[in-house]
């Protein structure tokens, strides 16, 4: 079993099935395998064994453990437009779902929340939402990119269904990214952002060995097939 844990690195098929040198004291395990056309969170669990995940397919992904690789901080965020209600960006950059801030969206309005400098078009990143509040077509959140900072396209858009919702959006291709939200209601409606994380992908294949016990660790994967081998030294 190779011993580099340089994430992510080239995976070459002898790093996990090496014959006749396997010994009963590493287990192979195939933890996922599929296909997606979005972004899909395919792993997110607390582990407590040593080992080493890798990451194979057609299109992006990363292997995260959270916080530690929430990469927020290396960036320009900037709060466009103060909440109404709490301590922004603190209220949704703490890595607790539990706590959020809101700003009230007047009827038939659009309130820029954030906005974020990323530095380069060439970066890729996945960003997760923690929101709440605004139910049926009362809110929508976009998501829009720029190169100029002037001129932005519109990337994605979710209407928040349920009072907790948890989002995966990928983003590439742009310098800088802005996050709103519009009340399509007759009546003012409060926005609630509870978490707001931004992890770095790379193309498949990749990988990631823990020895951390106890981390949470979260896989993602964007715009193509996966499967997801588990190598467990025992």
């Amino acid at each position: 079993m190779s011993s580099r844990s340089v994430y992510p690195y080239t995976v070459a098929p002898s790093d996990i099935w090496n014959y006749p040198t396997r010994t009963l004291t590493e287990i192979v395990i195939e933890r996922a395998r599929g296909y997606s056309s979005g972004v899909s969170k395919i792993v997110d669990e607390r582990r407590f064994v040593n080992g080493v995940l890798y990451l194979w397919g057609s299109g992006k992904g990363c292997i995260v453990i959270v916080p530690d690789d929430d990469i927020i901080s290396q960036y320009t965020l900037t709060v466009v437009t103060a909440p109404t209600s709490g301590t922004a960006p603190t209220c949704f950059t703490d890595h607790n779902d539990a706590t959020e801030c809101y700003w009230t969206i007047p009827s038939s309005a659009t309130v820029d929340i954030v906005r974020i400098d990323v530095g380069s078009s060439s970066v890729g990143l996945v960003l997760r939402f923690c929101t709440k509040g605004g139910v049926g077509n009362a809110i929508t959140l976009y998501v829009h990119g720029s190169n100029d900072g002037t001129t932005w396209t519109q990337l994605y858009y979710q209407v928040l269904t349920t009072i907790n919702m948890e989002i995966f959006w990928y983003v590439a291709g742009y310098r800088y990214y802005k996050i709103s939200a519009y009340n399509s209601n007759a009546a003012d409606v409060n926005y609630y952002l509870a978490s707001l994380e931004t992890y770095p992908v790379s193309s498949l294949p990749c990988s990631r060995k823990f020895s951390n016990i106890g981390a949470r660790i979260v896989v993602f994967v964007y715009n193509g097939y996966y499967q997801l081998l588990e190598v467990v030294s025992v």
